[in-house]
């Protein structure tokens, strides 16, 4: 249920940009079978000639789909981006099959939660009572290298 609402929600913001978007439904025996996926969005793509982006929901999916537009031929015309990052995704993003991923920095989210909680306790630092936003990011061919250095620092 998660993901189907996931994937409405990224429909209907698309439709409120003025594009269009569907769901490709997968059976749950596709589930972690990159043959599977990749199989499955070559076919979608040979069965619907116009479009011309994917949105994938994470990293190993995100590579399957790509594999999948490598077999329909419609590498340069199918442009996809996907949810998470992993060393294989930050290579797709710098080799230009990737156009971008969605980087949820869940970092973000613990760092801050511990630095204010220890502001708080050692130095009565108030604690915000707004929300902090931590993301999402994207990354894509802009920042992918900046992304690439921070991963090899461990701050990533």
């Amino acid at each position: 249920a998660n993901i189907e609402a996931f994937c409405n929600g990224f429909n209907d913001g698309l439709a409120a940009a003025g594009g269009a978007g569907s769901t490709l439904q997968l059976p749950a025996t596709a589930f972690g079978d990159a043959t599977a996926v990749a199989q499955a969005v070559r076919a979608h793509l040979l069965e619907n000639p116009t479009i011309d982006a994917m949105f994938a929901i994470g990293d190993q999916d995100t590579n399957a789909t790509i594999s999948g537009v490598q077999q329909a031929g419609k590498t340069g015309a199918v442009h996809v981006c996907g949810m998470n990052f992993n060393d294989s995704i930050l290579a797709n993003i710098q080799g230009g099959t990737q156009a971008c991923a969605i980087d949820q920095q869940g970092y973000q989210q613990g760092f801050f939660a511990v630095s204010i909680l220890n502001n708080f306790v050692n130095y009565g630092v108030t604690i915000p009572t707004r929300e902090i936003l931590t993301g999402p990011g994207v990354i894509d061919a802009t920042n992918v290298e900046l992304v690439i250095a921070g991963v090899q620092a461990g701050a990533r």
